[in-house]
């Protein structure tokens, strides 16, 4: 539409040019010679000159903003797929994290599911298969108690793996000169392969001896006679009337049996001042415990000593338990009866 306008203008003005040309070679050699108004005209006209030929072509302009316009489309197009493109990769890479995610998820909740069985499986084996080896030597009426000492308490292993070699130790000769040098009381487990299989009345020693180790410590101590061992110390508590049938060893052994070994014993009352002036006068003190840190039926323990932190214990079937401290409130709740010994 520019262009036909611009060509509109272009006519006019030649229109007006020329009735101007008309008219001024009229108005000089009036109406009646045209022909000389004409060669006038072309004369004049000479100088003028021909806007026809020398006016400037009109650009096209609405050619021009058209193909501004398309450009500007195809641009709008192009982000457009650019964006669509963008969109479509965020889409993808959220739907892969998810998926990710998913499989992760999956796979952990499947991994702890099989170690979970695993375990079950694990729990189930160890439930069907005996503590024991299968040896018929395990079988007979020891064979559970030993499966349960083990069970509860791992130092004795090698003393429960040894068991079916027992012939082997019963006999064998004692020395406790290593024990009885050390400064401090001698420390003896009751489960010791060099005695724990000889018997203690209708039991082992190594079952049910705390009582006659505790006092084989306590003999040891104050005579320094490596003769009485933890076996002849068995054998003594239970020909003389000291042991009882399913219930171990009497609390008359720490009054009436320690007599005839030449010690002297008193029962004390359980206080935290009494125990510790038996202990400041050279004695030693025994403490019949019920179940807590030390047993879960009965047992028999040994109090060598005290400082600010504590007492210090000799207990017959742990070591781990004699080479810490205790204090009394935590002793006190589990201590159902203790004496004090003297040489």
């Amino acid at each position: 539409m520019g262009y036909y306008r611009a060509m509109e203008r272009n006519t006019a003005d030649r229109r007006a040019v020329q009735t101007y040309m008309e008219r001024s070679g009229a108005g000089r050699q009036g109406a009646g010679s045209r022909s000389r108004g004409e060669q006038g005209m072309r004369g004049r006209g000479a100088g003028i000159p021909d806007i026809r030929q020398e006016a400037p072509r009109p650009q096209n302009r609405s050619y021009t903003g058209t193909r501004s316009a398309a450009a500007q489309r195809k641009l709008r197009r192009r982000r457009k797929r650019r964006r669509q493109v963008l969109g479509f990769f965020r889409f993808s890479v959220c739907l892969l994290l998810v998926f990710g995610i998913a499989v992760m998820v999956k796979g952990g909740i499947t991994l702890a599911g099989s170690l979970s069985e695993a375990l079950g499986m694990r729990r189930e084996e160890e439930a069907r298969s005996p503590i024991l080896p299968e040896d018929p030597l395990y079988a007979d009426e020891y064979g559970e108690r030993l499966a349960e000492l083990l069970e509860i308490n791992e130092e004795a292993r090698d003393y429960v793996k040894c068991y079916p070699e027992r012939e082997d130790y019963k006999s064998q000769p004692i020395d406790l000169t290593r024990e009885l040098s050390a400064d401090t009381v001698p420390l003896l487990m009751q489960w010791d392969k060099r005695w724990g299989y000889n018997a203690y009345g209708s039991n082992m020693i190594g079952l049910a001896g705390c009582g006659p180790v505790c006092l084989t410590m306590a003999y040891l101590h104050f005579t320094g006679d490596i003769s009485m061992t933890p076996r002849e110390m068995a054998a003594f508590v239970d020909d003389n009337g000291y042991y009882a049938e399913n219930a171990g060893t009497k609390w008359t052994l720490w009054t009436e049996g320690v007599e005839k070994l030449g010690l002297t014993g008193e029962e004390l009352s359980l206080d935290e001042g009494v125990m510790k002036q038996a202990l400041d006068m050279g004695g030693l003190v025994v403490c019949s415990m019920g179940p807590g840190d030390f047993t879960q039926e009965g047992h028999f323990i040994l109090i060598r000593g005290y400082d600010e932190n504590g007492f210090y214990v000799n207990d017959p079937n742990r070591r781990s338990n004699s080479s810490r401290q205790w204090d009394f409130d935590t002793l006190r709740g589990q201590i159902r009866n203790l004496w004090a010994l003297y040489g």
